[in-house]
């Protein structure tokens, strides 16, 4: 008479629960290794701090710092890129440097104060050059006028433009000269 082996069984189902142990092991490594990249995300990943224009002028005046205003619309998705991915992705180095502040060039309702004037959002962006949309505008510390640009530009095409505004070597170069002396 054979009796039953009961080895194979438990082998298996051994080798089963050291596989869901294994398995359960690498899921918790995975997620405390996904969470300690959450906690540590990329700078570029950090809220910026948008104000209302006439706050950012009053703000840029206190500061001593250039005004960037990005020039929108809501159904631009050039306009949304830029938010989302090109202004944080320069927000580590450049956001100190800058009072920002967006304008949505069809918002029919707002009314904003401009060196003397009261402006739809509309005429705001026409008197600081922006015809079309994206345009990012620079202003100076005072709310005069410096530059615009008008189109998408992806982060590495943009930087060179806020370390000429923000170093003030538009005082005294080109923006041509800059890029050149600069390495850009």
């Amino acid at each position: 008479m054979t009796v039953p082996s009961t080895e194979q069984p438990i082998m298996q189902h051994t080798a089963t629960g050291i596989r869901s142990a294994y398995g359960i092991i690498l899921l918790a490594v995975y997620l405390s290794i996904s969470l300690l990249l959450v906690g540590l995300r990329p700078a570029h990943s950090q809220e910026l701090q948008w104000l209302p224009f006439e706050k950012a002028l009053a703000t840029a005046d206190s500061s001593n710092r250039p005004v960037l205003v990005d020039i929108w619309a809501p159904w631009c998705g050039w306009c949304r890129k830029l938010k989302k991915e090109v202004y944080p992705a320069l927000a580590p180095e450049w956001s100190g440097q800058f009072v920002l502040t967006r304008v949505n060039r069809d918002d029919r309702e707002a009314v904003h104060h401009y060196r003397g004037q009261k402006l739809s959002s509309l005429r705001l962006a026409q008197k600081l050059g922006a015809r079309q949309v994206p345009s990012i505008v620079f202003l100076n510390a005072r709310g005069k006028y410096l530059l615009h640009v008008t189109g998408f530009l992806d982060a590495k095409s943009l930087e060179p433009l806020l370390a000429y505004i923000a170093t003030g070597a538009y005082h005294r170069q080109s923006f041509e000269t800059f890029q050149k002396e600069s390495g850009f």
